[in-house]
């Protein structure tokens, strides 16, 4: 078989150093840890349709890795798999600035794209702080949201179509000119958010907008989570809203703590919430936050450096964690109405497990989309907690997974998101795909 693969990608691209295949089988947080017998790196879509036809031949195992920053262990192979890479798939096409829309290759990164859209005058519609690593390909495979969801949606709304080398060695390619294509079944849905588990995405043609002329950023304070959740409530359906993120106060004690960055206003929970427009939204924005339940007056920025300040409470948050260690990541979608009870309870829920923890809570309150950051969980303590924190987030109504997707790490708490019938059609779609059940094989399904 690595003479095959060696055939199709070129000697220099098949690797089997076992340290190399040791620092590509562990996920992003360090935590979890797989093994691999090579790793393939593909130059072209055909290259990679080819490299599934050796392994699906050979009864080989294939986990497809992008960047590798997943956060539920989504490329950590489990049977001894072929690594496919899609690090060389990382072409640009020529932005069309009529059509605002761009080509790219899965193995672009986040912010190669946001670089080629602004130097056109144009923003992706997608944010992530892993930007400069992520890349598109699998922040499509994960339906991935981030910073600016609230206003452009999921990366799913993003994709105007895709390239996709099936498994059984086949490539499909959804390419259309026009903004509305209905003809047949939208395929370019059914692999947004499979996680690799149906195909490989190769190529993307992503959508642009328009850049707003204005933003205003404010970093609000509030003693009580129901306040602030009232505040997003509202804010989330305001016309030209950009950002709203929920930000724990205890983290913002951290940043001052640990980087040394100003946390500009006091309270238990900040929310920074920014507008965007071709007029000046300063003074709506203060219209707005008059009668808001504050703590305190709000910090405001209008001028580029004051917000990347406010901005940089927000994004230090991963350099800060990370200065603890690997933390424990809750990545959930819960009900605005059930936010501050899950908070509270969650406290609650750590302290009987794990009373040495520090919880965390921030992420896109506008959708509900939040990220439950554990620090200080002891390794032999992490699936006491694992389990009743899932049980948790489904008694308040929620997903178990929102922006991560579900990769190996969540697989068993599946049914607590959805029904026998809905994974059974699930299943049934990927037995069409993949009958043999190689690609991804240790994603989504128990």
């Amino acid at each position: 078989m690595l003479r095959a693969l060696e055939t199709v990608v070129g000697p220099g691209h098949v690797v089997t150093d076992p340290d190399i295949l040791a620092g590509r089988a562990v996920d992003y947080t360090g935590r979890y840890r797989g093994r691999a017998g090579a790793l393939v790196r593909p130059g072209s879509a055909e290259e990679v349709a080819a490299v599934l036809r050796v392994c699906r031949d050979a009864g080989a195992h294939v986990t497809v890795q992008g960047g590798r920053t997943s956060l539920v262990a989504g490329t950590v192979p489990e049977h001894d798999d072929v690594l496919l890479s899609t690090e060389r798939l990382r072409a640009l096409g020529d932005v069309d600035t009529l059509e605002r829309r761009v080509q790219a290759g899965a193995g672009a990164t986040l912010a190669a794209v946001q670089h080629a859209g602004a130097a056109a005058g144009l923003v992706f519609g997608v944010d992530l702080a892993a930007r400069d690593t992520a890349t598109v390909g699998g922040m499509a495979s994960t339906n991935a949201g981030g910073l600016r969801t609230v206003r452009y949606g999921n990366m799913g709304e993003q994709v105007l179509g895709l390239q996709v080398a099936l498994p059984d060695g086949s490539l499909l390619r959804r390419h259309s000119l026009v903004r509305s294509d209905n003809t047949g079944y939208d395929l370019p849905a059914l692999f947004v958010g499979a996680e690799g588990t149906l195909g490989v995405i190769t190529a993307l043609d992503l959508r642009l907008h328009p850049t707003p002329s204005h933003r205003v950023t404010a970093v609000c304070g509030f003693a009580d989570l129901e306040a602030l959740v009232a505040a997003g409530r509202m804010f989330r359906d305001v016309d030209g809203i950009a950002a709203l993120e929920l930000i724990d106060g205890r983290a913002g004690a951290l940043i001052r703590q640990h980087l040394g960055v100003a946390v500009p206003v006091d309270g238990d929970w900040m929310l920074l919430v920014e507008l965007a427009a071709d007029h000046d939204q300063s003074d709506r924005l203060a219209d707005l936050l008059d009668g808001v339940q504050l703590c305190g007056e709000p910090a405001v920025g209008v001028d580029v450096a004051a917000r990347q300040r406010l901005w940089q409470v927000r994004e230090s948050l991963a350099e800060v964690l990370g200065s603890y260690g690997p933390p424990l990541k809750f990545d959930v979608s819960l009900p605005l109405s059930a936010i501050a009870g899950f908070a509270r309870d969650a406290v609650a829920l750590l302290g009987t497990h794990a009373p040495d923890a520090l919880p965390l809570l921030f992420g896109h309150v506008g959708e509900g989309n939040l990220h439950l950051n554990v620090l200080r969980c002891p390794v032999e303590r992490e699936q006491a907690v694992y389990g009743p924190m899932m049980e948790l987030i489904a008694g308040c109504g929620g997903n178990v997974s929102s922006e991560h997707g579900v990769g190996s790490r969540k697989r068993p708490y599946l049914g607590m998101s959805r029904e026998p019938a809905d994974i059974a059609a699930m299943r049934a779609v990927k037995a069409a795909l993949d009958p043999t059940g190689y690609l991804n094989a240790a994603v989504l399904f128990v």
